[in-house]
């Protein structure tokens, strides 16, 4: 319910308990006539607002689940979306990794080859000498 109907039925009820009180106090009545009148239509005028009271308090609780329910659904959103960016870097960087590992891979095949070749030429140049 929005604040302007909330005013709207808040007046409403006011305006309802002033004139019924009003109204009471005006007509031609005796004093217990008059005292009991306005003994009802005070306990009507409060019924009433225990009945809008517990409607609107119904209301708000409907508010309330339903903010909760959406919130939670978004919140359930944007953890899908984190967690799938997340899986989305780490194969990046998986990826990447395996690249690394065979690029040193090949360096360690390449350093190895020449040590062989400059072993073999020391041999060359020690057997010569």
């Amino acid at each position: 319910m929005s604040s302007s109907k909330l005013y709207f039925v808040g007046g409403l009820f006011i305006g309802t308990i002033i004139g019924g009180t009003i109204g009471v106090l005006l007509a031609p009545a005796s004093g217990d006539e008059t005292r009991k009148k306005i003994a009802e239509g005070t306990e009507e005028a409060l019924g009433n607002a225990y009945d809008q009271a517990m409607e609107y308090s119904e209301n708000l609780k409907e508010q309330f689940q339903d903010m909760q329910e959406q919130m939670t659904e978004r919140i359930g959103q944007y953890k899908n979306q984190i967690e799938s960016k997340i899986q989305e870097i780490q194969d990046e960087v998986n990826q990447d990794l395996e690249g690394l590992n065979e690029e040193l891979e090949a360096l360690q095949k390449e350093e190895d080859e020449l040590v062989n070749e400059v072993e073999e030429e020391v041999e060359v140049v020690e057997k010569g000498e």
